[in-house]
């Protein structure tokens, strides 16, 4: 179903994204691969259902705390139990990164999915990939995320790194376009047997963009549950506002909070770079490292020097974020 809430898993529920698909599948053949694109713009999606169609191993890393909890996803998918891991430990006073090798040496030639990778990615993590590259070539690796900058060691190693000349192929998945995006809610909507205006479907395309996943929110609003077209935007805004809030506290935990809200405050009406400068009272260097750390966060877009937040929601959860 389209407007089921969760990432999709079977391939006749993937809308929209046959080319990536086959992208995807081409690549993985022969490279590891990072998939990427903003929030909701339908990644685990993709991800999900292309593991499901090749018996590979998906984990979800959203809100680890580490390589720790990294291991034990894994192992968990694989069937090893805390409890065993534990004894290891103990008893054989093993660590964790030669448990990871182990786990990793049992899976054979299958494809694992690590989604949300930034969360994981320290030193430890990237030894551990550089291991798994050198001695099980028949692993394929597909790696997401929404946190660019968080990830840029796999993306972008420099010559230090454990992955220098490791770098994953890469697939960014854009929101839908206009007409895409139309056609996803029409679908949805004839799938629930609702008859819906193309005005209402006009509206809700404007107000929300092409992000697959604010449209499948109203889509379940409005069919399953049951309210009107007003109440269904309405609460897809707050509730995709709740989100970005709790995501935009934790990105601005260690940095100087009152010039990023500024800076998002005034990009959220668009806004060039002497604009935002004029806002902030910064020289240089501090507002391109603060530009630099927005665009890498994928919280903000540049075209041509004009910066914006391709977002809606975002945008307007820039605006009851607190200074």
């Amino acid at each position: 179903m389209l407007f089921d809430l969760h990432p999709k898993e079977n391939i006749k529920d993937l809308f929209g994204r046959d080319d990536e698909y086959k992208e995807l599948e081409r690549l993985v053949k022969t490279e590891w691969v990072a998939v990427l694109g903003r929030r909701m713009v339908g990644k685990s999606s993709l991800v999900k259902t292309f593991i499901k169609e090749h018996d590979g191993i998906y984990v979800n890393l959203s809100g680890a705390r580490g390589f720790r909890d990294l291991i034990l996803s894994i192992a968990s998918q694989l069937g090893y139990s805390l409890k065993e891991l534990s004894l290891d430990l103990k008893f054989l006073e093993l660590r964790w990164s030669r448990i990871a090798e182990d786990i990793f040496s049992r899976l054979g030639n299958k494809i694992i999915a690590l989604d949300e990778v930034q969360y994981v990615s320290s030193i430890h993590f990237l030894r551990l990939l550089k291991r798994i590259w050198d001695a099980y070539p028949n692993i394929r690796i597909i790696f997401t995320g929404s946190m660019i900058g968080l990830i840029n060691k796999l993306l972008n190693p420099s010559p230090s790194s454990p992955l220098y000349g490791r770098k994953p192929a890469v697939i960014y998945l854009q929101p839908f376009i206009r007409e895409k995006s139309k056609e996803f809610l029409i679908r949805g909507f004839n799938e629930l047997n609702m008859n819906v205006s193309m005005e209402e479907i006009e509206n809700v395309v404007e107000r929300l963009n092409g992000y697959p996943g604010w449209l499948a929110y109203y889509g379940n609003f409005r069919c399953v549950r049951k309210l009107d077209a007003e109440t269904s935007l309405r609460s897809v805004i707050d509730e995709g506002a709740k989100i970005f809030e709790e995501e935009l506290e934790n990105f601005l935990k260690g940095k100087k909070r009152e010039n990023y809200i500024k800076a998002l405050r005034v990009i959220s009406i668009g806004a060039r770079w002497s604009e935002i400068k004029n806002e902030l009272i910064v020289n240089n260097k501090v507002l391109r490292d603060i530009l630099m750390n927005l665009k890498n966060a994928m919280l903000i877009a540049e075209d041509d020097g004009y910066y914006y937040i391709p977002d809606p929601i975002l945008r307007l959860a820039i605006r009851n974020i607190r200074a």
